[in-house]
This record gives structure tokens, sequence and C-alpha cells, in this order.
């Protein structure tokens, strides 16, 4: 698939983006069980990644438009050092706070700064790398290349349990979390050194090309990406209370089986953008069929009662989204200039926070039943089904088939 000097350096696009993986499924599958332990409520960790989200829906479109003028390098390191400073600061309060060096009034504040960080300046990594890997892949290579990009990421959801998990159990809490974020700055490093010399990397003097939100071409895909978030979003934040409260496992048990869970759900991510969606000759049916298998994982969920058949779930699920996600991201690619890339992968970005900042709004469901929010999650991803059916542009569109 890739040829040339310049597009064997998505290679490292890759590794970056499965580093940050790593660390990134560390911290949803862990922090809200150990928060939780510590004396915080549902309400509280899900404001801990709402508000960070915030941070990110704003910052990640700014990161986007001045990756053209600061250079795909640059603004890629500043997400990638910005995520392994977050590794680091995330746990140490938690630390703190077990040993009694920080009271309980500051143990949530401390939290939501800690992960603001990550909020602020991880944002930055995705909208240049997407934005670079954009202009050196040809059109009919595009969803491919996003698929591949995506896998690298969901890779690091793989393995980042798994390590976790494993370090969970035979160390500390803390390791893990050390380990990841040493790993995050060895490849901001090398990434570094990589895109030095790569002219579509570098810094351009031009004022920042940027898309309008309102704009036919755009407004959809971010819109249709925004329901996919939120019902994701759900999952992630209400997967190890489900285990922990639903399954009768002790807190260090739920950890430990909710990172093998969501191990295993990364795995049938992987597999679908790198063996299934290469098959698809269509964008416009990705769209549709990811969606539909979403909806029927979140049903399936609500009479998941035993371990196995969670699992089960949970496969359906990271098929669906495995589908979805680059299936949106090619789409709006497609649909611009080159010139545009960065600017449209940062746009795109900033709807992967919006379902941790709705997700606080929408918890409250779980305190009465699980499966009325499982339930909402079904009927938002069949909302995004019906919206790219009714649009006009989305399957009307020449930009791609």
């Amino acid at each position: 698939m890739y040829q040339t000097k310049t597009e064997k350096n998505y290679l490292w696009i890759f590794f970056t983006m499965l580093s940050i993986g790593l660390g990134q499924s560390l911290v949803f599958t862990s922090i809200p069980i150990f928060a939780r332990e510590s004396g915080l409520s549902e309400v509280e960790v899900s404001l801990i990644f709402g508000i960070s989200a915030f941070a990110w829906f704003f910052a990640s479109p700014f990161w986007g438009r001045y990756s053209e003028k600061l250079g795909s390098r640059t603004v890629g390191i500043i997400g990638s050092i910005g995520y392994s400073a977050n590794m680091i600061l995330i746990i140490l309060p938690l630390f703190l706070f077990e040993k009694g060096l920080l009271t309980s009034s500051l143990l949530l504040p401390a939290l939501i700064a800690a992960r603001m960080v990550y909020g602020i300046f991880g944002s930055a990594t995705r909208p240049a790398l997407f934005g670079f890997a954009g202009k050196i892949s040809s059109p009919d290579k595009r969803a491919a290349v996003f698929s591949n990009l995506e896998s690298g990421f969901v890779l690091g959801t793989v393995l980042g349990p798994l390590i976790g998990a494993f370090l969970f159990r035979y160390t500390n809490n803390e390791l893990p979390f050390i380990l990841f974020g040493a790993i995050g700055l060895v490849v901001a490093i090398q990434l570094s050194n990589r895109l030095r010399n790569i002219p579509e990397a570098k810094a351009s003097l031009e004022r920042p090309s940027r898309l309008r939100l309102l704009d036919k071409r755009v407004w959809p895909f971010i819109f249709v990406s925004s329901l996919a978030s939120v019902a994701q979003a759900i999952i992630f934040q209400t997967m190890g209370f489900y285990i922990y409260d639903k399954l009768g496992y002790s807190a260090q048990e739920a950890a430990i089986y909710v990172s093998i869970c969501f191990g295993i759900w990364s795995v049938s991510v992987v597999v679908t953008q790198s063996l299934i969606n290469p098959l698809f000759h269509s964008i416009k049916a990705m769209m549709i069929i990811g969606p539909i298998l979403s909806a029927l994982s979140f049903v399936a969920l609500i009479f998941s009662n035993e371990i196995f058949a969670l699992v089960g779930t949970l496969i359906l699920n990271g098929i669906g989204l495995g589908i979805t996600r680059p299936s949106y991201n090619s789409a709006l690619s497609l649909s611009h200039h080159k010139k545009f890339q960065s600017s449209a992968a940062g746009m795109m970005g900033s709807t992967l926070p919006i379902g941790h900042m709705a997700a606080p709004l929408l918890i409250g469901l779980y305190l009465v039943d699980s499966a009325y929010l499982y339930l909402l999650s079904a009927l938002i991803s069949l909302l995004a089904v019906g919206f790219t059916l009714l649009h006009p542009y989305i399957l009307k569109s020449d930009a791609y088939k």
C-alpha cells in the first residue's frame, strides 16, 4: 500500500496512535474503578472525563487549523507530550490520596486538572497526523489509510488493558501509567526525527486553512460522528460499573475483567479495520452497516448477565465501530481539497469527546436502570442511520463511492 518514502513515514503515525491507545484504554478502564473505590460517585467520575472532553472539543479544531502554520510534525509532538504528561498526572492524585497526602475534597479537582492536560494538549495529535496522512494518501486509498491509522490506536487499546491487567496484578496501580507515559515520550522523539525533512509535515507561512462548520460538506459528517461518539462513550464510561455492580466482582477483579473485556473488544475493531474494511467498495455502505451493528450490540448488552455474553456483545460492538468511524473520517476528507485536510481532521476530532461531554447528563439513567441507558445508545445509533439515509448530500455525493 505504501511504496514511496513519504508514504512509509505513515508508519510512525501508526506507532504514535498505538502509544496513545495504550494509555487511553488504561485510563478509561481503570481510573473510574480506582476513583470510585476512593469515594467518588459515578457522576463525579464522569465529570473528570466530561470537562476534559469539553476542552478537547474546542482545542482539536484549533490544532487542526494551526497544523498547517506550525507544521504537522510540531503539532503532533505537542500532542504526544501532552498525552505523556497526562499519564503521569492522572494517577498522581489517587496515589497521594491513598497515602493520606491529599484530602478527599481536593481529589476530584486534582483529577479534573490532570485530565485537562490531555484535553488541551493531547488533542493536537489526531488532527496533525490525520491531516498529514490525508495529504500523502491518494483518494482511492484514503479509507484504507484512515482505517489502518484507527487500527493503530485500537491495537494500543488491545495491548493497554492486557499489559495493565498484568501489571496491576503483579506490581502496583502506578507503574502502568508511568510506563505508558514513558513510551509516549519515546515515540514523540522518533516522530520528531522521522518527519523532520518531510515537506508535507513542515510549517507554512500561509494563513491557516479553515473549513466552516455549516458547510453542507462538513456538518452532516460532524453530526453523525457526534452521535456515534455519544453512543460509544456510554459503554466506555459505564462498563467498569456494569462489571462491578451487575456481575458482582470486587473492585480489583472488576479492573482486571474490564481490561480483558476491552482488550477483546479492541481486537474485534483491529480485525475489522484491517481485514473487513478493505473488502468494502463503498464508503456509503459502511456508513449504514456500521451503526446498525452498533445498535444491535447495545440491545444485546441489556441481556448480557454473565461475562461470556458480555464479551460476545463487545465483539459485535467493536465490529460496528470499526466500520463506522473510518467511513465518516474518509467521507469528510474526500469531500475537501488537500489544503483542508488538517482542518477537516481537527473538526472530526472534535466529535470524539462529545460523548464524554454528554455522558454526565445521561449517566443518571444508569442509576435508575442500566437497560434504559443502553437502549438510548441503540436509538442514537439508529438515528445516525436514518439521518444518513435521508440527508440529500451524504449518499448522493460524487466525492466518494
